[in-house]
């Protein structure tokens, strides 16, 4: 429990500090992607225009429809790297979020335990099946939040083992699928 100002002064400052923590990490995650996306488009005008220029030297049909079809392997090939490099930049930074946001939870908690520990020494006599009740209540919420966390975690896992399997059958650039 908040026993004085000094300490809800610095549960604020905490909050604060956790907050602009957060800011940036998303902010550094935005500037990852926009980088990204420009360096994505200035290699497609740079890939467009050498393409243009050489499906203008074809000869004739059969050559311009040889240019045409070779193209496509190359595109597929820069899509799932690009694919790869957006999933890499997000799970990065929603990994550190998510370990800012365990750290902010274990702190909360720690308030949380604390405040039913002051709670307990100042109650009334007989009051002592309602404590039992809240901190019972606190750790189900407890257990729940980690069950959730659990899942998530696995979730994330399955999602990057099919993220690297799918990234596996993308056939190299010049090469036949097996």
């Amino acid at each position: 429990m908040i026993q004085n100002t000094e300490q809800l002064t610095q549960i604020q400052k905490n909050l604060f500090e956790s907050l602009q923590t957060a800011t940036m990490k998303s902010i550094d995650g935005f500037e990852k992607l926009a980088e990204l996306n420009l360096q994505a488009f200035r290699a497609s005008i740079e890939e467009a225009t050498e393409q243009a220029r050489t499906m203008m030297s074809a000869q004739d049909a059969k050559s311009l429809a040889d240019l045409a079809t070779k193209s496509v392997q190359p595109r597929a090939d820069q899509f799932a790297a690009y694919a790869r490099h957006v999933y890499e930049i997000t799970s990065a930074t929603g990994a550190e979020l998510a370990k800012l946001g365990d750290k902010q939870y274990a702190e909360g908690n720690k308030q949380v335990q604390s405040a039913i520990d002051a709670m307990a020494k100042t109650a009334p006599a007989g009051s002592e099946g309602v404590i039992t009740l809240v901190r019972t209540a606190v750790t189900a919420a407890n257990a729940a939040v980690d069950q959730v966390n659990k899942a998530t975690k696995q979730a994330v896992e399955l999602a990057e083992s099919n993220l690297e399997a799918a990234t596996k059958n993308v056939t190299p650039r010049g090469k036949k699928a097996a």
